[in-house]
């Protein structure tokens, strides 16, 4: 009985530590040292100030940056309902501790330094204006190492890696998003925090088909764990390095593009239940309507 005894007790330990090792092997990220470092090209910096004298800008004149000041809240009023227009729902200013604004004053110094005073959303395209202060932008910034066709390429350095900085509008998150190939409707972009910077892809959060390689489409082997943890919540993930076993890339080939997605925008505004386009396809972005110098490599 004894020796039965010392038996499960020895089962039960190695069950422990089989699964604390586990554990290991994909660690939360939140729990690990992250830095989020401007990448700006000196070059390209240059030029763009000899282009243009800052100090005679009509918004620098106005403002003393050549981001905008958020005068009203209209625009988010239109889309979310009331109840949700509040400092859980949406990065307020407030919400930041003196001094400890470092995302907020890197994302703006990086644009800054591209003269980027808007961005087109990735799925519809409309231009969104950036403010200086939180909530940045009438929706959400987020990172990705997909670049987005008609969306400038400006990037950030995020735990040493480039990420394209791109944006999603408020209309497009509140709209009802379906995948294109399974059907899955389990995108939920009423649920993210707006005005604020993602350092992972939300258009990757949904692992619902079994992900393609980026470079020859084959279907890539994904260990189920490493699916159940982003499903978990840990969505930081979806940027881990992956090797085809066809091609032999090696990359982050969970990361989804838009052109994934059948998106239905349908909001309520004034009353009136409004439908919009359905982004199943590629679109061609309008003209940004400038001149300015724009890298368009990762380096």
């Amino acid at each position: 009985r004894e020796r039965k005894t010392t038996s499960d007790e020895s089962l039960s330990r190695s069950r422990v530590a089989s699964m604390r090792n586990e554990c290991k092997k994909w660690p939360r990220k939140e729990s690990i040292h992250t830095e989020l470092r401007c990448s700006i090209d000196p070059e390209l910096l240059k030029r763009n100030v000899d282009a243009k004298t800052f100090f005679e800008d009509d918004q620098v004149k106005d403002n003393g940056s050549i981001f905008c000041k958020r005068d009203n809240f209209d625009n988010l009023k239109s889309v979310i309902p009331m109840c949700k227009f509040n400092g859980i729902h949406i990065k307020m200013e407030d919400d930041c501790p003196q001094g400890g604004d470092d995302v907020r004053l890197c994302l703006l110094k990086t644009l800054g330094a591209h003269d980027m005073r808007s961005l087109p959303c990735v799925s519809c395209f409309d231009p969104l204006a950036i403010y200086d202060k939180y909530p940045l932008v009438d929706g959400i910034f987020f990172l990705s190492t997909l670049p987005r066709q008609g969306v400038p390429s400006v990037h950030l350095l995020f735990d040493g890696r480039p990420f394209y900085i791109q944006v999603l509008c408020v209309r497009c998150l509140w709209s009802d998003w379906d995948c294109r190939h399974c059907g899955d409707e389990s995108f939920m972009g009423r649920s993210l925090i707006l005005g604020t910077l993602y350092t992972f892809d939300v258009i990757s959060i949904p692992q619902c088909c079994t992900p393609l390689c980026h470079s020859c489409n084959a279907p890539i082997s994904v260990p189920p764990q490493l699916i159940q943890y982003i499903k978990m919540g840990n969505y930081s993930l979806v940027h881990e390095p992956i090797t085809c076993s066809s091609c032999g890339t090696t990359r982050d080939h969970l990361s989804r593009r838009i052109t994934d997605y059948n998106l239905n925008r349908q909001f309520s505004q004034s009353g009136v239940t409004l439908i919009g386009i359905e982004a199943t396809v590629p679109m061609t972005s309008p003209k940004l309507g400038t001149d300015l110098i724009v890298d368009s490599s990762i380096s």
